[in-house]
């Protein structure tokens, strides 16, 4: 993602000067910072190394996914693994690849739409209201509202990545029940009518 194809989106003319440049990489990294925090892992492949893996029936069982590349594999002396495998170190390439890949579109789309929505680019062109009067001497200003405002990609919930987000970190609440009929929950007082 780029700082024009965001400034192409709110109206900016191009080429960008270096204040509205500066603003929209930021909101550019806030929108990326708050999507990796979110899927819990970043958004680029990254390279891993892992001591002590076993080859599976279907090829190496690593802790990093999805798997692009292994780079090396490199015996393990003197360790081995369950009924006396061999265990290597093994060196990949593995993670999304919301760069380039296809299928990572609606995540290039979040981050976009976020990033047109921050704060910081809030006087952009395309996010402002137009002035249907103005007054100087009265100091008023009357807006259109026959129009609606200008439209600028409303940013998705983020749920909708969650396709991406790595298991076990989605937050858990315990389904709530109601009570029995006849039953009320509350304080016990003693005493009279």
């Amino acid at each position: 993602m780029t700082a024009e194809d965001v400034a192409r989106r709110l109206g900016y003319p191009t080429p960008l000067g270096d204040l509205v440049q500066q603003r929209i990489e930021v909101a550019l990294e806030d929108a990326q910072e708050t999507l990796t925090a979110h899927l819990g892992r970043p958004l680029l492949p990254a390279q891993y190394t892992e001591s002590g893996v076993h080859a599976g029936a279907d090829g190496w069982v690593l802790s990093h996914g999805p798997l692009i590349a292994v780079i090396s594999a490199v015996l393990d002396t003197g360790t081995s693994g369950p009924l006396g495998l061999p265990a290597y170190t093994v060196t990949y390439t593995a993670g999304i690849d919301a760069r380039t890949d296809p299928q990572t579109a609606p995540l290039r789309l979040w981050v976009r739409a976020t990033a047109c929505h921050h704060p910081l680019l809030a006087d952009a062109p395309a996010r402002q209201r137009r002035v249907a009067s103005a007054s100087v001497e009265g100091q008023s200003v009357t807006y259109d509202t026959a129009a609606e405002p200008p439209v600028v990609l409303a940013p998705p919930d983020l749920a909708t990545t969650d396709r991406w987000r790595l298991r076990g970190r989605r937050v858990y609440q315990a389904p709530t029940r109601p009570n029995p009929p006849g039953l009320t929950v509350g304080s016990y007082r003693s005493g009279g009518l």
